[in-house]
């Protein structure tokens, strides 16, 4: 796939995200959360290092229609998921997806923070050690992990 195609949830995808229906595997899930409908695919390669087998994941969702390149004709599935798709809403679908019935309090903190970069950043913090203690530091590092990969700019080089 070229490097920089920019790749966006399908009404598929984020209909997944939703309601968990199961169609895709629990290990890939982190890497459709990540999906932005802004972020290139070598740059998305670069956040999800740290994800094994990263790029077949990618284009197993690829594949299975629950993502898509954008640069699409407007109002399609692409176009809508890209625009829908800000980073405090994809941190909000981490958080629900990766605390379930214990995301209460780390939601309410995410949708009372300012929609900017520095005060998602902080919240992010805030909310990994919330995580860690009350709920399990396994998914605290996790959350930190997809969280901070989210936030971190695009290299402007590429």
């Amino acid at each position: 796939m070229d490097s920089s195609a920019v790749l966006a949830k399908t009404r598929k995808g984020l209909d997944e995200l939703a309601q968990r229906t199961g169609a895709v595997p629990q290990k890939l899930r982190s890497v459709l959360i990540l999906v932005d409908g802004k972020t290139r695919y070598g740059d998305l390669l670069s956040k999800c290092s740290f994800i094994q087998e990263c790029s077949e994941h990618l284009t197993w969702l690829l594949q299975n229609g629950f993502l898509q390149t954008v640069g699409a004709t407007p109002g399609s599935d692409a176009v809508l998921a890209s625009v829908a798709t800000s980073p405090k809403t994809t941190l909000l679908n981490l958080a629900r997806e990766l605390l379930g019935a214990h995301s209460g309090a780390v939601v309410q903190r995410l949708q009372d923070t300012e929609d900017t970069h520095d005060a998602l950043a902080q919240t992010l913090e805030r909310c990994h050690k919330l995580i860690r203690l009350s709920i399990d530091e396994k998914k605290a590092e996790q959350f930190l992990r997809l969280g901070s990969a989210l936030l971190a700019p695009a290299d402007p080089m590429s």
